[in-house]
């Protein structure tokens, strides 16, 4: 997705849920003050290119994953028992769970917005190495690929770094109710803008 398309996306979505832009502009500024030197160039994510791609969201049920790359998305990683080449988060999940994949060669994606800035103050600081995300303008080493959910970021990343086939797994639209569902209904509508639905695709 290009970053001008994203943008406008994302002006709908600060409209339709009342979220603050700046407050997701002081996260960005926060992530990249306290990451400075861990913050990864967007390089590391060229190792997705021409790779069968799993990725797997929060619905997962255990399905069989027969692609070797997977990149997992927020809470996800709590349902599987594998490490992931990539993990995409919002930092919802356990600590100790990040530090292990980070520990195994993990690469973590870790995205800033306004609702998680008391997060990335307990987290970044454990953290040896991270690539940044916004959902609002990129800056330095502070990027943005699209995607509104850790599952469409997710999806979105592999499509951007040249992945030749994604599947998804874990993809249910509908499980949910109140905000999260409503998130959901973005998650899909910004997959089917870009492709990616049906959940198979080349």
């Amino acid at each position: 997705m290009r970053l001008e398309q994203w943008l406008k996306i994302y002006e709908e979505i600060l409209r339709d849920f009342g979220f603050s832009k700046e407050k997701d502009e002081d996260s960005a500024r926060l992530i990249a003050e306290l990451g400075k030197d861990k913050l990864l160039d967007s390089s590391v994510l060229e190792r997705i290119r021409g790779k069968e791609v799993a990725v797997i969201g929060g619905a997962y049920e255990n399905e069989r994953i027969e692609e070797d790359f997977v990149i997992t998305a927020g809470k996800a990683i709590e349902k599987v028992s594998l490490i992931p080449s990539v993990h995409v988060t919002d930092l919802e999940e356990n600590l100790e769970k990040l530090l292990e994949l980070e520990r195994n060669g993990c690469i973590l994606v870790i995205h800033a917005h306004g609702d998680n800035i008391s997060r990335i103050r307990e987290v970044i600081p454990k953290l040896r190495s991270f690539v940044a995300t916004t959902q609002s303008k990129p800056f330095g080493r502070v990027y943005n690929f699209g995607g509104f959910t850790d599952g469409d970021r997710a999806v979105l990343i592999a499509k951007n770094f040249g992945a030749r086939k994604i599947v998804l797994y874990g993809f249910n639209f509908e499980k949910a109710d109140g905000l999260k569902l409503k998130k959901l209904k973005w998650a899909k509508k910004i997959l089917e803008i870009e492709g990616c639905i049906p959940q198979k695709f080349s």
